[in-house]
């Protein structure tokens, strides 16, 4: 297909549209496609689904996981990259058939069906082509069930209730559930389904990625930090880490004047130091009173860094060398940096002005929007309920 597809007349022009024009204007007038470009390179890498999970626990101990995931990330990329150049080398040729047209804009399903088609029909014997192209694209739906099958066979056969049951009977109950869930897509309106649930999953993928990364890098250890450094310490410091961010997009997506960003990082720095100087005045506290056993140094390790250095030594005799960077990222960049995106996804407008959370598309309340929001909303469920009552979750215990 590549290779058909910059033969073609006019593939030129579109390689040319793919990287040699930049309009950076997009990254400001449309705040939203940064988040869905978060979202889109999770659901490339089937991240937070828990596909990667399940393929990596049938990994062997020895495996590096760290030089794993490296690979799988670079490679994915790269093949995205390189078809990118396939797919506007396609609509090069079609704007080249239809010079009086405008530039051919396609997006989503339209992107396959609208290009691979022409392309493959320049070639002898091309409508055989375009048939083996579906019997592709059907395979690729199988494919992809696999993955987000495996997803919720390895994490249900692992628990205490399912261990003993059969693979074939999760399978099977998986299986017809879905079945009745794709229902709703064989309909008539199964695209709009589909297109609303595909927006509305940017929310769940976005919530998901905030809730692993903030477990393991802040839940995880948190009794051995209070019990150390004391409730008021860790608290505050937590709150000084999140609720800055929270207070500065709501500057940040808040204010319509040209001060909306430095409000924000102003008020972002001045809150976290507020905090930061609460925990220095807990901390200032332990240090005399138990001098011999702190320093300022150690104490501030103890308060930034310990739990994931504890982490660190836990995970790496079983998955390999785990980077120190990897450990100061899944702290203190990478769950900040998911809840602006979740926060920034949620008040971006679309074209009338209106809040594309719940107006998505232009399509109606019900059932469009509501199915979607209730997709996100139930994620969110689920985590609350294992926070307010995690005894209800303990027929999950693995």
């Amino acid at each position: 297909f590549l290779g058909t597809a910059v033969s073609l007349p006019g593939s030129e022009d579109g390689i040319q549209k793919y990287i040699g024009e930049w309009d950076m204007s997009v990254l400001v007038d449309s705040p939203d496609v940064w988040s869905r470009a978060v979202t889109q390179i999770f659901f490339s890498l089937s991240v937070t689904f828990g596909v990667m999970t399940a393929y990596g626990s049938h990994c062997k101990k020895t495996e590096p996981a760290f030089a794993n995931s490296c690979v799988v990330a670079c490679s994915n990329c790269l093949f995205s990259f390189i078809s990118g150049f396939a797919v506007f080398a396609a609509l090069g040729h079609l704007a080249y058939l239809n010079p009086d047209a405008d530039w051919p804009t396609y997006e989503s399903f339209g992107l396959v069906f609208g290009t691979w088609p022409v392309v493959l029909n320049t070639l002898p014997g091309g409508v055989h082509w375009v048939r083996l192209l579906f019997v592709d694209l059907f395979l690729l739906g199988l494919d992809s069930a696999f993955s987000l099958l495996e997803g919720v066979l390895t994490v249900v056969r692992d628990t205490v209730r399912f261990q003993d049951k059969s693979k074939f009977v999760v399978a099977g109950v998986a299986c017809l559930t879905a079945w009745f869930v794709g229902w709703m897509y064989a309909t008539d309106a199964g695209l709009f389904f589909l297109d609303v649930i595909d927006f509305y999953i940017n929310f769940v993928m976005l919530l998901v990625g905030f809730f692993e990364s903030f477990s393991v890098g802040w839940i995880y250890g948190i009794e051995k930090s209070i019990d150390v450094l004391g409730a008021p310490t860790v608290l505050s410091f937590m709150t000084g880490n999140f609720c800055s961010v929270i207070l500065a997009c709501g500057l940040w997506f808040g204010l319509k004047n040209g001060n909306a960003v430095w409000a924000g990082f102003v008020a972002l720095i001045l809150f976290y130091l507020a905090c930061l100087g609460i925990c220095l005045f807990f901390m200032s506290k332990k240090v005399k009173e138990e001098g011999s056993t702190w320093t300022w140094k150690s104490i501030l390790f103890e308060l930034y860094f310990r739990n994931m250095s504890d982490y660190k030594k836990e995970l790496q005799p079983v998955v390999g060398r785990v980077p120190n960077t990897w450990c100061f990222l899944i702290r203190h960049i990478i769950p900040q940096i998911l809840l602006i995106c979740f926060i920034n996804l949620a008040r971006s407008d679309n074209e009338d002005g209106e809040s594309l959370f719940g107006h998505y598309g232009g399509y109606a309340t019900w059932p469009y929007q509501v199915l979607g929001i209730m997709c996100a909303a139930f994620a969110l469920f689920l985590f609350l309920i294992g926070v307010a009552a995690p005894k209800t979750m303990a027929w999950l215990d693995l």
